[in-house]
């Protein structure tokens, strides 16, 4: 399972839009757990852009704190998960946590970024380890 955190400035970005970075994280097939991190430049941010990037790199899963509606839809669309961070603003500990199936699924009515809304019947995170 690959796993990708939106990063700015050497920290977690809280806002998935805001990312300049990702760090993604590929599961120890041994352990389950996060591997070592890798830092990837994000793309230029336009719409669409940072959840095409993210279906491109073979992305799995997404964690966020706050997500617009369009980018969740366009997420679920190319199958990869977008779960709340809950606080956590440790990458590594992020990242463990969403193996481990302890992170809460990210939806419209849970993010903390309300953008313009479409009708969806809700983003079915299942934990497909």
């Amino acid at each position: 399972m690959k796993i990708a955190i939106p990063m700015a400035g050497g920290k977690f970005s809280e806002h998935f839009g805001g990312a300049r970075e990702f760090l993604l994280f590929e599961a120890d097939r041994k352990t389950g757990l996060p591997g070592a991190g890798e830092l990837f430049p994000a793309p230029e941010h336009k719409p669409g852009s940072l959840p095409e990037w993210l279906a491109a790199q073979k992305t799995d899963a997404v964690i966020a704190s706050a997500i617009g509606e369009r980018a969740l839809l366009m997420l679920a669309d190319a199958g990869i998960e977008t779960y709340l961070s809950g606080g956590e603003a440790d990458p590594s500990k992020l990242a463990a946590a969403c193996l481990l199936g302890e992170l809460p699924c990210a939806s419209r009515e849970n993010s903390r970024c309300n953008g313009a809304h479409h009708e969806h019947d809700g983003h079915d995170c299942g934990h497909h380890h």
